[in-house]
């Protein structure tokens, strides 16, 4: 990942996840990709929304994913307002635990930018940690089968 002095916000959430059984990044991305309806239909609207303002349709990020190593796998996806950059990042902690975590690092070209990120970062923050929480509650149902 490059250097955080290089974007305007970054933030990471972080989870321990107990599990005899690796989870690569490649996994874990999968299982942020695999959102929840209410998610599926926000990304929607935010869609709608932001045509009049001119910003690029959200394609499916699903298709950016660039595995990195077994332990990071990241999406980049720029356009004129933003630089946009996610890695999920595993971290064998423990015997049975591991370290998830979903960081994002956003660089602004314009106020735009800047203005569309304001609107959007509260529902960012909050959709971010509950696909955290709905992976951990995935790998760790799988591991106590």
């Amino acid at each position: 990942m490059k250097d955080n002095k290089n974007y305007d916000y970054t933030d990471e959430f972080s989870s321990m996840v107990h599990s005899a059984r690796f989870i690569n990044a490649a996994e874990l991305s999968g299982l942020f990709f695999s959102a929840p309806k209410w998610i599926t239909i926000w990304m929607k609207f935010r869609n709608v929304m932001v045509k009049p303002l001119g910003l690029k349709k959200e394609r499916d990020l699903w298709d950016l994913v660039h595995i990195e190593s077994e332990n990071i796998a990241t999406v980049c996806k720029n356009d004129k307002h933003l630089d946009l950059e996610i890695a999920f990042i595993t971290e064998s902690t423990e015997c049975d635990s591991q370290r998830i975590s979903v960081s994002t690092k956003v660089r602004f070209h314009n106020s735009l930018g800047k203005c569309y990120f304001a609107i959007i970062k509260p529902f960012h923050n909050l959709i971010c940690k509950i696909l955290l929480q709905r992976a951990k509650n995935n790998i760790e149902k799988s591991f106590y089968r």
